[in-house]
């Protein structure tokens, strides 16, 4: 077998069994994204805490009008 087939077979491999890990441990929704950032091997998740949180100010808890609201209630 060609060395570079072998590799993508690997890769491929790899990639089902995190897939079959992460819903085995009760995991219903996976979204997939490769990245330049993340170290080969390394994974990242990202909690959905609704419809389009990931991310948002609400899921980091970082809202940016926060202080603005404190200041105009004092």
């Amino acid at each position: 077998m060609d060395n570079r087939i072998g590799n993508e077979t690997d890769n491929i491999n790899a990639i089902v069994n995190m897939l079959d890990t992460m819903t085995q441990t009760g995991v219903s929704r996976i979204k997939v994204e490769t990245s330049g950032e993340v170290m080969e091997g390394d994974i990242q998740k990202a909690y959905h805490h609704g419809r389009c949180d990931v991310g948002s100010p609400f899921a980091t808890g970082k809202l940016f009008d926060l202080e603005e609201d404190r200041v105009k209630s004092k």
